[in-house]
């Protein structure tokens, strides 16, 4: 059973920036680096033990790539 911290924990071991929230019926990554501007992204989950803490590093690391992509092509990152 994965829990939030578990998922953080590895999502930090992987040396991903995001932060995952809990919402309410689905869960979110949160990049804030870049000062008062910060990127979400929702991940439709209705439990966090739905992926294993190395799914959650796993589906971070594709958001953060994303995250990055969208911030190149807007000249921010």
């Amino acid at each position: 059973m994965t829990t939030i911290r578990q998922a953080q924990r590895a999502v930090d071991k992987a040396g991903i920036p995001l932060e995952i929230v809990r919402g309410e019926g689905y869960h979110y990554f949160i990049y804030d680096h870049f000062g008062p501007d910060y990127e979400t992204v929702s991940v439709y989950l209705m439990h966090t033990n739905s992926f294993s803490a190395a799914q959650w590093a796993e589906e971070a690391r594709q958001v953060y790539a994303d995250i990055l992509k969208r911030l190149r092509e807007r000249g921010e990152g």
